[in-house]
């Protein structure tokens, strides 16, 4: 079992239905302001690329919000989704706020200053999935790992990290040593150039990198039993303008029905259930660390939101 969706009396069920019914009708705006008109033109959302040729990182959450946007059709009418242009993640903020910019939908995990610039819709989009953290390390070095027991222990290695990414400041809130990088691609060269013992990856992402980067580098492998855990849910975010509001009660709107329907869970256990099983996640040895930077009125209460393992 992955714990994903729980099962309830009947009673219950309906009654959870009908409550995010009352919420999703809520967030609609008036009739006067929806896009459904004939001959209106759609919906245009620019999203952030992905970094590299091979970066498929974000491919799930553009899946959930085409299903969001495609479920709030007939209430806000037709859309065009397509990427812009590759940026690092500096950029695609800066360009989120610029007038007329190249961005105006992105996809990140929350941070104090994040949502200070932009607005999310507080919905996680991969259920808090990303906070789970792995390691990538030289195969060879399993053995040295495989003692660890706690965060104490875990603070006797370096950790790469990009410098422009939020974990290096919860990785160094908690006391594990970070050697920064300054591109996603050369941190892989510098784990296998021992610039570091170890690079944390997320459950959503290290399968695939593993794989592209295994051809150049075969000693790359996962470390086999640690698991690292700090709060880390990843939301859609627009710009705080009256076109970035209207997209955000729109994703909103439907984020809350694929809630509803199921079909947030289908997708995430397409995307993941096999992912879960294969690393084992509820055998790993779980280290819990905080994460100073996530801003207060998180939805951590909302069961239905987050994956547990």
């Amino acid at each position: 079992m992955l714990g994903v969706v729980a099962v309830m009396p009947m009673d219950l069920h309906l009654f959870g239905r009908f409550c995010l019914g009352l919420l999703v009708a809520s967030l609609v705006p008036l009739a006067g302001a929806r896009a459904a008109d004939d001959g209106a033109a759609p919906w245009h959302f620019v999203h952030n690329a992905p970094e590299t040729a091979d970066d498929r990182r974000y491919d799930y959450h553009w899946r959930v919000l085409r299903a969001a946007l495609e479920v709030t059709r007939g209430e806000y009418g037709d859309y065009r989704l397509e990427p812009g242009e590759p940026m690092s993640e500096k950029l695609q903020v800066v360009e989120m706020q610029r007038p007329q910019g190249g961005l105006n939908t992105l996809v990140l995990d929350a941070t104090q200053a994040l949502e200070e610039a932009l607005q999310p819709v507080k919905i996680p989009v991969d259920k808090g999935l990303l906070g789970f953290r792995v390691f990538l390390i030289q195969a060879a070095d399993q053995p040295r790992f495989t003692g660890v027991q706690s965060l104490e222990q875990l603070r006797q290695f370096s950790f790469g990290q990009q410098r422009e990414w939020s974990d290096v400041a919860v990785y160094q809130a908690a006391g594990l040593p970070v050697v920064s990088g300054s591109s996603y691609e050369g941190l892989f060269k510098m784990l296998m150039l021992r610039r570091f013992d170890a690079f944390g990856r997320g459950v959503t992402e290290v399968g695939g990198e593993l794989t592209h980067w295994r051809k150049k580098y075969p000693q790359m492998a996962i470390e086999k039993g640690l698991l690292l855990y700090y709060p880390l849910p990843v939301y859609f975010w627009f710009p705080r303008t009256e076109e970035g509001n209207r997209h955000a009660q729109r994703v909103a709107a439907g984020m809350l029905a694929l809630i509803a329907d199921g079909t947030l869970d289908r997708l995430f256990i397409e995307e993941y259930g096999e992912v879960i099983q294969q690393f084992g996640l509820q055998k790993r040895r779980m280290i819990r660390i905080a994460n100073p930077g996530l801003p207060p009125g998180q939805p951590f209460d909302n069961k239905a939101y987050w994956f547990v393992p």
